[in-house]
């Protein structure tokens, strides 16, 4: 990166970038703050990043001028700012509590033998085509087929699903985007919100009666509800899919990873934190300056925005040590790919167990795959995962 691009924090060039990592390490070296746009700056180290994940004087709930200079569309900005991750107390909590209700570690904690039933096919299904997509072959599949159980989606709806998901989460965190994908994401709103209903209207005693219930009794309204079930859908598939592409990625182009794996299968749930760490699924996050918070000797107003460049504290050597190797035994591992604070990632443990199965299970085959082709990195300015991993079996 050149030392003009080192000045300030420019996101859609770092994500455009095939390794932004060292870009992120002249940011850390460069200060504490860096401009980041007109009213906006970024948060490279961790320290400062742990920090104001848990500082209630930043917030979520973003004002209008901002949603409007982002170009979305208003369905959009009503759909984003319905969902629990864009909500501040006093409604963030009550929201939180109701969508729990569907995620609760005790609850995702019987799913582990469902999940191992999927990889094992999954990985079966392309080792008998002999090559394939880990993308579209394990990767998607996979955290979908999950959270659709969990919802109580039906099978055969879930490819009717698919293309309004993949619209709305193209749409997630992506800013200004081209007029095709805003009319998709438009679309996908409106009839996700259709599917919704009808499936929240016959729910009376599916897996999401728990959650119909917690909404009633926190007074939500219906259309809250809808939104928070789409919103959970979505994000619990898609976050997932990058993390377990990612790690998959890593382990086709380091081979003695996958060995050092295969020789000790329980290191499989440290891993899925190392390759959090590693590759942060999503690069950064917004926050709100609600009052005046001091950052590096500057004094940051209210109604600033502030991204915490989430992959950067990651990777940030005044915590992790040697952060450019991966350690598949790293311990601890305190990174901030789930966030922290109240907006802690709702579906962490779930995609631990996703990410921690596939892990375990890849490397215990003895017939290993191998990259058969060049990768394809996915296109988003805040998520970085990949949309193709050629591989073949050996």
């Amino acid at each position: 990166m050149s030392a003009p691009g080192i000045e300030r924090y420019d996101a859609a060039r770092v994500a455009a970038m095939a390794d932004p990592y060292p870009a992120y390490a002249a940011f850390r070296a460069r200060g504490r703050l860096l401009p980041a746009g007109p009213g906006a700056w970024a948060v490279p180290r961790y320290e400062d990043v742990a920090a104001l994940l848990r500082d209630p004087r930043l917030g979520h709930e973003f004002p209008d001028a901002m949603y409007r200079l982002s170009g979305e569309p208003d369905v959009l900005t009503e759909f984003f700012r319905a969902t629990v991750l864009n909500r501040d107390a006093p409604s963030h909590p009550v929201l939180r509590r109701a969508m729990a209700a569907l995620l609760a570690p005790r609850v995702v904690a019987r799913l582990r033998t469902r999940i191992d039933e999927l990889v094992a096919r999954l990985l079966a299904d392309l080792a008998e085509a002999g090559t394939g997509d880990l993308v579209e072959g394990l990767a998607y599949p996979l955290p979908v087929i999950v959270s659709s159980e969990l919802l109580g989606i039906p099978a055969a709806d879930r490819d009717r699903l698919r293309p309004h998901a993949v619209a709305l989460g193209r749409a997630f965190g992506a800013g200004i985007q081209p007029a095709g994908d805003r009319d998709a994401a438009i679309a996908a709103v409106h009839w996700l919100r259709g599917y919704v209903r009808e499936l929240l209207e016959r729910a009376s005693d599916g897996p999401l009666s728990g959650v119909l219930a917690a909404s009633r009794d926190a007074g939500l309204a219906a259309e809250e509800v809808v939104d928070n079930v789409i919103f959970l859908f979505f994000a619990g598939f898609d976050t997932t899919t990058n993390l377990i592409a990612n790690g998959c990625a890593e382990l086709l182009e380091r081979p003695a990873l996958l060995e050092t794996l295969r020789g000790d299968p329980a290191l499989a749930e440290s891993a899925v934190e190392e390759f959090l760490r590693f590759e942060a699924p999503i690069q950064a996050t917004a926050r709100i300056v609600r009052e005046p918070v001091e950052i590096g000797g500057r004094v940051l107003r209210a109604r600033r925005l502030v991204l915490l460049l989430l992959a950067s504290a990651n990777r940030d050597e005044r915590r992790f040590a040697d952060p450019d190797r991966i350690d598949l035994a790293r311990s601890p591992n305190p990174h901030l790919s789930f966030s922290s604070g109240v907006h802690h990632c709702l579906g962490a443990t779930l995609a631990r167990i996703e990410g921690a199965a596939v892990f375990a299970q890849v490397a215990a085959r003895r017939d290993g795959f191998v990259p058969a082709g060049p990768p394809r990195r996915r296109d988003h300015p805040s998520f970085r995962g990949f949309a193709r991993l050629p591989v073949r079996f050996r």
